[in-house]
């Protein structure tokens, strides 16, 4: 506990809010000159006693959510815009415009998944408005994870991927500003929590299930063929993966079991290096730029810095400002000078967001 008191003294908490819904998902916009936009998503379940005997076309009714479309200014949050839907499950923006949108994407859990563009609304500023959805499968199946493809490079058409609670992938391609079903195919036994794009090769996605398995499967055949599978390493649900898009080999898996992995891609037998954070690593993010910085929320430990210079893993600093399960986090992609980044991250049963400042000096 004296080594996390240490590191926590390196962060700042510059803002709190009430976000009333249970707060999963928070994500800053990477498409300049919008990154002061944040969105925020919330999964909400009703009453209990409600939920008895309730059949699938009452779960729109029973799992709520709420998207908060939120902007920086002076270190704080104002809110622009919410929008109630279905509970939401993950959020991602597409880190390029496309065809001169700025985009969100949304999965939710009735197994959609929902895209917004980013527009001004007169003297409001900034606001939400859909685009275009697509649902995955019947409405039992809860959208869990999404990528977009276009972390490292820009495109017309990008795919998405999503990952569902019935153990499948989907990827759809989004063309002319319709989503396109390319395959769907069969990933996991269990629920697939997580899935990512390799972000040098985009028909390359990594996938992570509550089977505790680490895959890896080559999209240019249908139904997707399997490159790899680590069934070894992670000893619970594999909950969270992000690709490097500065190292092409490099990326990091974590997990129920409380380990964050760091792995070669060419050789998946044992990662580089692996640290247990504690608490289950439920979201993995990348710092934008030097990628050397990764953050982790990890449920019943709050939200932690690791460095992984030297393919070795380090904890650096602690956020502590929760007192739920920490699920929802993100980097401000401009930082906020050479020696400081700024993170917004989100909890559960407390329905808190926060905004704070992690100095590397």
């Amino acid at each position: 506990m004296e080594f996390y008191a240490a590191m926590s003294q390196q962060v700042k908490t510059l803002f709190s809010w009430d976000t009333e819904f249970s707060a999963d998902s928070a994500e800053f916009c990477p498409v300049e000159p919008f990154q002061d936009i944040l969105a925020v998503g919330t999964y909400q379940l009703a009453d209990p006693d409600c939920l008895e005997g309730a059949d699938a076309s009452d779960l729109p009714k029973k799992r709520l959510g709420r998207l908060y479309l939120k902007q920086m200014k002076d270190k704080s949050l104002v809110l622009l815009q919410q929008i109630d839907m279905p509970a939401i499950l993950d959020l991602k923006w597409c880190c390029h415009s496309v065809q001169g949108n700025v985009l969100l994407a949304v999965a939710n859990a009735v197994g959609q998944l929902i895209v917004y563009k980013l527009e001004f609304n007169g003297d409001l500023g900034p606001c939400l408005t859909l685009l275009c959805q697509h649902n995955i499968d019947e409405i039992s199946t809860l959208a869990l994870s999404i990528d977009w493809s276009t972390r490292k490079e820009s495109c017309d058409d990008p795919m998405i991927a999503i990952s569902d609670s019935k153990g499948k992938i989907t990827l759809i391609k989004l063309c002319n500003e319709e989503l396109n079903l390319q395959q769907r195919f069969l990933a996991h036994d269990y629920e697939a929590w997580i899935t990512a794009f390799n972000y040098w090769n985009t028909s390359i996605l990594y996938t992570g299930g509550d089977d505790g398995r680490f895959r890896c499967f080559d999209a240019r055949e249908e139904p997707a063929a399997a490159v790899f599978t680590n069934r070894s390493q992670h000893s619970a649900g594999v909950t969270s993966i992000h690709a490097s898009t500065k190292s092409e080999f490099t990326v990091a898996s974590g997990s129920y079991d409380e380990s964050v992995c760091l792995w070669d891609t060419r050789r998946t037998k044992s990662p580089v290096s692996d640290l247990n954070l504690g608490g289950g690593v439920w979201r993995l993010k990348w710092e934008p730029g030097p990628e050397r910085l990764l953050l982790a929320a990890c449920m019943h430990n709050g939200f932690h810095i690791v460095d992984t210079s030297d393919s070795a893993l380090q904890h650096v600093a602690s956020f502590t400002g929760h007192e739920s399960l920490a699920y929802g986090a993100d980097w401000w992609w401009p930082g906020s000078s050479g020696t400081s980044r700024i993170v917004a991250s989100a909890s559960f049963y407390d329905h808190l967001l926060c905004l704070w400042e992690f100095s590397t000096s």
